[in-house]
């Protein structure tokens, strides 16, 4: 306490000496969101290293800056993940500066603490504000963590010691469960023992096969439902992952018959997944109804994608790779994107199309996008260097060139070496190295993949007998499509490929591959992807 008023009308020889100092500054700030930042990094660094600094000064400083800070922060990630025209120079500057300041808040907020931590007299009580300061701290390590996954990096290993460090340090002072409002914006309060576990339950969710936008997405959901998780010192039926504080790492799935010990942590979504399965099953009731949680820039339908997909990787059975790999140095050819790969696999032209006119031709061209014949095929063409492949996927490096298309959920075309046919498959996983390489795991979708065209004629096509009407005018509603032939599926009718937002359940098509053609009608819509849905359908007369 007399440190405290010993420091009463001290300044600190900083610019940003006390609170209103600081903000009168901070009214100052660039338009530009990332010069903002770099500019709030810079005091964040500043007044951290500056001695003599009053503590109360000192903490009122950091705080002001960390909250003046996310604002620009919030918009710049906005600007990163949806702004599409941004050139690769910026997005990467923009990113640098996300990842720098929150590096520095919480760097910032760990000198606050032990500078509280050398303050502390024996039998006094904890400064009020330590336990802000200390779930403001894990925070700023998520969002650190959160900003590398968003360029495919791993975190980094002084994320997760200090991760470990600042939760050990609550444990220590019997701290793990007290509440604190982290930030006056919050929807709920927090503790140490939520935020600690934020990170490693997005990492739980491999993140590696997340578009960018869904790893957002996620990270809302599990702000929001962090109060549901389990977190335990022994192996408990809840709790499906571990991590070490002693050595401390990205989190591991738990493996029968493992040893403990005294510095493991197990943790699991728990209540979190009953939250997410309710919230799933009164949308299968109420499909209409609004959902305003995780923000309004998502839809509900990608909300519940989602949520699915949480609930698959934090279960008991996730995903696992089905085919062993083998190693392999050898460069494929690839194309990107559903028009590509409409020109470029095997082609089916309908019978009727050599009677059509210029004009009639031009039209089917034009409700389509894709070109007749392929001899007219537009598709740029890349070479990748394959490194590993298995039955049905396949380990690539994605060159400089290709990482603006290049995404998880992009469809593929390639030909691999010493074959002449095209296979279609899509983008799964990303990860990219310490050289900035990216690395990426291609599912194969099909090995016989067909490019039709589809001529509606149920409920919301139109209906003729004829591709041309007595009066000669052109009446049909034509769309092109990829069966999905020859897949990792084997005895189940072929799922097809539409180009994005063709969508429509219920609609019926003729199928015009020649002789009897059999028609579909879509029925599900089972993933979208960059530019494409896959859809169930039903195959109603032949077989495809």
């Amino acid at each position: 306490m007399l440190k405290w008023l010993g420091d009463i009308g001290k300044k600190a020889d900083h610019p940003m000496y006390n609170v209103e100092a600081a903000a009168k500054l901070l009214s100052d700030l660039p338009p530009d969101r990332g010069k903002a930042l770099e500019e709030i990094t810079s005091s964040l660094e500043t007044v951290s290293a500056t001695p003599a600094f009053p503590l109360a000064d000192r903490i009122g400083v950091l705080k002001l800056l960390d909250e003046t800070g996310q604002k620009h922060e919030a918009a710049a990630l906005a600007e990163f993940l949806r702004n599409d025209k941004l050139n690769e120079f910026h997005r990467r500057q923009l990113w640098q500066a996300m990842v720098d300041f929150w590096e520095h808040v919480s760097a910032a907020y760990r000198v606050c603490l032990e500078e509280l931590g050398r303050e502390a007299k024996p039998g006094e009580a904890t400064h009020r504000e330590r336990a802000l300061i200390l779930v403001r701290a894990l925070r700023a390590l998520t969002c650190e963590g959160k900003a590398l996954l968003l360029r495919y990096l791993p975190v980094r290993p002084r994320i997760w010691q200090d991760l470990a460090h600042f939760f050990s340090l609550a444990e220590k002072e019997r701290a793990v469960a007290e509440l604190a409002k982290a930030y006056e914006s919050d929807a709920l309060h927090t503790n140490a023992r939520q935020e600690f576990l934020r990170l490693p339950m997005m990492v739980a969710a491999y993140p590696e096969a997340e578009r960018t936008l869904d790893m957002e997405l996620v990270a809302r959901i599990i702000s929001r439902l962090a109060g549901g998780f389990a977190l335990h010192a022994q192996p408990d039926a809840d709790c499906n992952f571990h991590l070490d504080l002693a050595q401390p790492a990205a989190p591991a799935r738990n493996t029968p018959g493992a040893a403990a010990a005294a510095t493991l942590r197990y943790f699991g979504a728990a209540q979190a997944r009953v939250v997410i399965q309710e919230t799933l099953d009164r949308y299968a009731a109420n499909p209409k109804e609004p959902e305003k949680r995780f923000g309004n820039d998502y839809s509900i339908e990608e909300k519940l994608v989602a949520l699915r997909r949480l609930l698959l990787f934090w279960g008991d059975s996730p995903p696992k790779q089905r085919w062993p790999r083998v190693k392999i140095e050898s460069k494929i050819k690839v194309a990107h994107g559903f028009v590509a790969a409409s020109e470029l696999v095997t082609r089916i032209e309908f019978s009727g199309m050599a009677e059509m006119s210029a004009d009639q031709r031009v039209k089917v061209k034009q409700q389509t996008g894709i070109a007749l014949q392929a001899e007219e095929s537009t598709a740029a063409i890349s070479e990748w260097m394959e490194r590993d492949g298995s039955t049905w996927g396949v380990g690539v490096d994605i060159p400089r060139q290709d990482e603006t298309w290049a995404r998880i959920g992009s469809l593929c075309t390639f030909q691999a070496a010493g074959h002449k046919a095209w296979w279609l498959g899509t983008i799964r996983r990303m990860q990219r190295d310490a050289h900035e390489h990216v690395h990426a795991g291609i599912e194969i979708l099909s090995k016989k993949p067909l490019s039709v065209y589809l001529r509606g004629i149920g409920e919301g096509a139109e209906r003729a007998e004829n591709w041309q009407t007595s009066s000669g005018s052109f009446r049909f509603t034509y769309i092109n499509a990829l069966i999905l032939g020859e897949s990792s599926t084997p005895g189940a009718n072929p799922d097809i490929l539409l180009k994005r937002e063709s969508f429509n359940p219920g609609i019926q098509y003729e199928v015009l591959m020649g002789g009897e053609t059999p028609h579909v009608r879509l029925e599900e819509l089972l993933e979208r992807g960059e530019d494409y849905d896959r859809v169930r359908v039903t195959w109603l007369k032949g077989a495809a």
